[in-house]
């Protein structure tokens, strides 16, 4: 085997273990995996599915109004609908007084359609680049 051979297939092999390092780290295999769990939700606030209509409401129970939460996507899966939130921490430049709120989002998907949710947690102004999606297990009730 001559050198430029060697030296090719070292760098498809290379490539290609770039090529799956970034699938996955781009959080495209959707298995989830429980460690990343923690990294991606972590400290999220509480969030319940309601009912609008003949639409799904998300709720957010968040401890001050700088909590944002926006709908990314949905997409079809087996059994239903997969919802993807991406919730985002206050901005630590600014003060908000400390008041629970509630966060609300409309989405399109009708209620005769089962939900899953899926999510992650963001700084304010943190680029979603690369920052996966894990499974959110809904609260039926906000704590009083």
């Amino acid at each position: 085997m001559n050198t430029h051979t060697h030296t090719s297939r070292t760098c498809v092999a290379l490539l290609g273990a770039l090529i799956l390092m970034l699938i996955l780290s781009l959080g495209g295999c959707q298995r989830w995996n429980k460690v990343d769990m923690n990294d991606r939700i972590g400290d999220a606030p509480p969030i319940k599915v309601e009912t609008l209509g003949e639409n799904y409401l998300i709720v957010m129970q968040a401890p001050n109004s700088g909590w944002d939460i926006q709908i990314e996507r949905n997409e079809r899966i087996k059994d239903g609908v997969r919802l993807y939130l991406t919730v985002r921490r206050p901005d630590p430049g600014f003060l908000y007084p400390q008041a629970i709120v509630d966060k609300r989002v409309l989405t399109l998907i009708r209620t005769d359609n089962i939900i899953e949710i899926a999510g992650r947690l963001l700084d304010a102004n943190e680029s979603t680049k690369g920052r996966g999606f894990a499974p959110i297990e809904p609260v039926e009730a906000f704590e009083e």
